[in-house]
C-alpha cells in the first residue's frame, strides 16, 4: 500500500504484503459479500451543539469537537477535524447557528491527520486556515493541494475552483502568537512550549469569554491521581501561567468542557512538583 503521490512529494510505502502464491478464478474460492456489509450506508456524522456563551457554541457528537465563533461580519471555527464527512457537517452547523455570515476563518491546533483531515472542505469553503508556521510546506505541498482523489473523492478535489464559497481559502501561518479580532470578540492562537505530542501545538484562546481550547486537557477526572496527569497536562498550566491567560472553563477537542478550578485543582499541585528549583510562577 502506498500513501502520497503528490508531484511535489515523495510516496511512501506504509505495508508491504508479499504473495507466494496466485491462483486466478479458482472454482473452488468463495467471495460471497454477507447481506449485512453490502447493504451497509456510510456512517452518519452526529452533531450535537451546546451553547457556551453569546455567539460560542460546542459543535460536539463524536471522537472530535469543534467550536463555532460568531463574529460581528464573520463566522470562525476552531479544528476542522478527522474527515470531509465530519467537516461539511460542523461547517453546515455553524451557517444553521450564524446565518448569514461567511466562514471567514478556520483555526487549527496541530497538523495531525485526525486534527487536519477536515482542512480541505474548510479550505474548499473558502476559509482561511490559520495554523503554525512549522505547518506551511506540508500544508502547501500536500494537505491544500487539489489533486484528485481516486479512492474517496472529497469536496475540495472535486471542485477545486467551483466552490461553495467565495473561491479556495487562504493560509495564514504564525510563529508564536496569531489573533481574530473585531474589536470585541477574539481568537487567539498561542504557539505552546514543552509538548511532545506534538510541536506545533496551540492553545486556542477566547480572552472575552475566558475560554482556551487544546486537544490536551479533557481526558481527566476531578480527583485523578498526580501519577495519571500526563506531562502535556503539566506543559498545558505551565503555558498559561506563561502566557498570563484568564481561564475560566478549558473547551478541549476531546472530551467536556471543564472549569478551570478543576485543572488548577488536579494539575496544579504536579506542575509545582516538578518545577526546577528557584523557578517561580
Amino acid at each position: 500500500m502506498h500513501q502520497g503521490d503528490h508531484p511535489l512529494v515523495r510516496g511512501m510505502n506504509y505495508m508491504d504484503v508479499q504473495a507466494s502464491e496466485v491462483k486466478a478464478n479458482v472454482a473452488s474460492a468463495s467471495l460471497t459479500v454477507p447481506d449485512a456489509v453490502r447493504s451497509a450506508a456510510a456512517p452518519r456524522v452526529n452533531i450535537q451543539t451546546t451553547k457556551l456563551a453569546d455567539g460560542v457554541w460546542l459543535i460536539a457528537g463524536g471522537s472530535h469537537n469543534s467550536v463555532a465563533v460568531e463574529f460581528k461580519d464573520f463566522a470562525a471555527i476552531i479544528e476542522a477535524p478527522l474527515d470531509d464527512a465530519r467537516s461539511n457537517a460542523v461547517i453546515a452547523e455553524t451557517k444553521r447557528l450564524i446565518p448569514a455570515k461567511q466562514i471567514r476563518y478556520v483555526v487549527n491546533t496541530h497538523h495531525h491527520w485526525d486534527h487536519s483531515g477536515g482542512l480541505r472542505a474548510a479550505y474548499a469553503e473558502g476559509a482561511t486556515i490559520v495554523t503554525n508556521e512549522l505547518n506551511r510546506d506540508f500544508y502547501e505541498r500536500v494537505v491544500l493541494v487539489p489533486q484528485p482523489r481516486s479512492l474517496s473523492p472529497d469536496r475540495l478535489s472535486q471542485f477545486p475552483f467551483a466552490t461553495t464559497g467565495p473561491g479556495p481559502g487562504k493560509l495564514e501561518t504564525y510563529r508564536e502568537r496569531h489573533a481574530i479580532s473585531d474589536g470585541d470578540q477574539s481568537i487567539i492562537s498561542y504557539h505552546v512550549d514543552g509538548f511532545n505530542h506534538a510541536g506545533d501545538m496551540a492553545i486556542v484562546y477566547l480572552p472575552s469569554r475566558s475560554f482556551s481550547s487544546t486537544p490536551t486537557w479533557g481526558r481527566l477526572r476531578q480527583g485523578t491521581p498526580a501519577a495519571n496527569v500526563s506531562p502535556n497536562s503539566v506543559a498545558l498550566y505551565n503555558n498559561i501561567k506563561r502566557l498570563k491567560l484568564d481561564v475560566a472553563q478549558h473547551v478541549p477537542i476531546h472530551g467536556n468542557p471543564s472549569p478551570n478550578a478543576d485543572f488548577e485543582r488536579t494539575v496544579g499541585p504536579v506542575a509545582a512538583s516538578t518545577r526546577p528549583a528557584g523557578e517561580e510562577r
